[in-house]
């Protein structure tokens, strides 16, 4: 399959940091196939803001080329991820810290600093590639979107070039309803205007607004990169979707109120809606050669099948990969900000990177 001179849109799913080694296995391969360089369009969501917050944190807030990404971040990264526990950490700091109590996404925001290395602000990052970080606004139910030359929803209006700490914007990004809560924007700091350019007029708003993991809207990341009925967006040619979503599988209730309970209703809302959505790029998008769909869990033998091609010619094409078990335990992690183990975390980025090869490598095979 041939994207020499094609501007990519990455939508990177949401996942907890299952999600994000999934995604930064995938972008491996992109780079190390030459298409890392031609990404136009990050769009991100909850773990994948982390991912890709972790990628600028280790190359001073510049995004890499290739060559940096394969021989500079990821290594920095992965060491970052299994030496530095930010879930733990926060959990083990909150009783003694009571300002934070009923503002656990701050904390969250401090770990990324302090533990990972995201700082500096939304400005101090470059204007290209785009990156895009959803969040869901609980007053209107709308995606924020948040990039550097502006940030906002459609019902509120928006700010020209937002002055907002890196760390807060991606915390807002996973802010799991229940787990973490969500992060409350003091509206009254920023002068609003109608549109996202500023060229109809400044707006009034409320003094705050509530924001919420951009899962909860559309965990795929998606409505930046593509628009039913529209398309493809202006400012990418070719869109790359990699889905790291939780696995529902079959779960049994747990007594009468729980956070399990509550987290369980909204796993189940989320899949339904990436369903829908899948369908739609399926059918508008890759069926037209337009794009690539990451699905995790999905194996070498999963995706030929999808594709028509002989299974006899699967190892020939994509080498060794991982087994039916070894994909649907990647699949099965649990969504978390925890730390996994140096086991997890490779097994977890190899089946990104598998898949993101078997997906290009069979694509390409009956697309030349």
């Amino acid at each position: 399959m041939n994207l020499n001179n094609k501007r990519i849109g990455l939508a990177l799913s949401g996942g907890g940091i299952r999600a994000a080694i999934f995604h930064l296995g995938a972008m491996e391969y992109l780079a190390q196939a030459k298409l890392f360089s031609q990404i136009n369009y990050f769009s991100t969501v909850s773990g994948a803001s982390i991912a890709v917050g972790l990628m600028l944190a280790a190359n001073g807030n510049r995004w890499p080329t290739e060559n940096e990404f394969l021989h500079k971040v990821m290594p920095a990264v992965r060491e970052l991820i299994l030496k530095n526990n930010i879930q733990q950490s926060a959990l083990r700091r909150l009783p003694f810290m009571p300002k934070y109590w009923r503002r656990r996404v701050e904390l969250l925001a401090k770990m990324l600093e302090d533990k990972w290395g995201i700082r500096g602000n939304l400005q101090d990052i470059p204007t290209l590639p785009h990156w895009e970080i959803n969040c869901t606004t609980f007053e209107t139910g709308n995606n924020f979107r948040i990039r550097k030359d502006y940030m906002g929803d459609q019902n509120i209006g928006y700010v020209q070039n937002p002055e907002i700490p890196l760390s807060h914007v991606i915390a807002a990004s996973a802010a799991f309803p229940v787990l973490i809560g969500p992060y409350i924007l003091n509206a009254s700091d920023f002068t609003w205007t109608k549109d996202k350019h500023g060229k109809k007029g400044e707006t009034t708003t409320a003094k705050q607004y509530t924001l919420w993991d951009g899962g909860v809207y559309d965990n795929l990341g998606l409505d930046a990169l593509y628009k039913t009925g529209k398309g493809l967006d202006r400012e990418v040619d070719f869109l790359i979707v990699s889905n790291a979503s939780a696995s529902i599988g079959y779960q049994r209730r747990h007594g009468h109120i729980s956070f399990a309970n509550l987290r369980r209703l909204l796993d189940i809302s989320q899949n339904q809606v990436d369903i829908l959505r899948t369908r739609q790029i399926l059918s508008s998008i890759i069926s037209k050669g337009l794009g690539l769909y990451f699905k995790i869990g999905y194996t070498a033998e999963h995706i030929a099948e999808i594709l028509g091609i002989p299974q006899k010619e699967v190892l020939d094409i994509v080498g060794d990969h991982l087994s039916e078990e070894q994909a649907r335990k990647a699949r099965n992690y649990p969504t978390t900000l925890n730390s996994p183990c140096a086991e997890n975390f490779d097994l977890i980025f190899r089946h990104g990177y598998e898949n993101a090869k078997c997906v290009h490598l069979l694509l390409g095979r009956r697309n030349p």
